[in-house]
């Protein structure tokens, strides 16, 4: 777009909006430029910040709505679930106490998993496919 206004106009978001939204972000990496630790916010990854949401670092420049934007359409995705039913070496699900809960098999990210709190990258398709084969052999018998 040559400017906001034309993105706002095209998806019906008022000029004023975003002109306060830029307004106020312009403040904010203003004074966490000028005074980066004594904002009243915990940063994210430590110190302070003036941005209630913990940023600490900003563009170097003001945003205009006067200037050019390029626009994206962003669809987030999950990555790793982590957590999920606790299995057996069966893949048989496990309710309150350990005990078997019959006909109820999980595999991959549904499952618990075998990695505590973290995962290894890469890992969810083979726990899909291990665990998806033995959870099949399992309710075969």
């Amino acid at each position: 777009y040559a400017n906001m206004g034309e993105f706002a106009k095209e998806y019906g978001i008022p000029l004023s909006n975003i002109e306060a939204t830029f307004k106020a972000y312009n403040e904010i990496a203003d004074k966490q430029t000028k005074d980066p630790e004594n904002g009243p916010y915990e940063a994210y990854g430590g110190g302070k910040s003036w941005d209630k949401w913990g940023k600490k670092f900003f563009h170097n420049l003001p945003l205009e709505t006067s200037d050019a934007f390029h626009v994206a359409i962003v669809t987030p995705v999950i990555h790793y679930c982590m957590g999920g039913m606790r299995i057996n070496d069966a893949a048989e699900s496990l309710g309150a106490g350990g005990k078997v809960i019959g006909g109820l098999y999980s595999a991959g990210e549904a499952a618990g998993g075998i990695h505590g709190n973290n995962r290894l990258g890469g890992n969810s398709l083979l726990d899909c496919v291990v665990f998806g084969r033995v959870a099949g052999k399992a309710c075969c018998k």
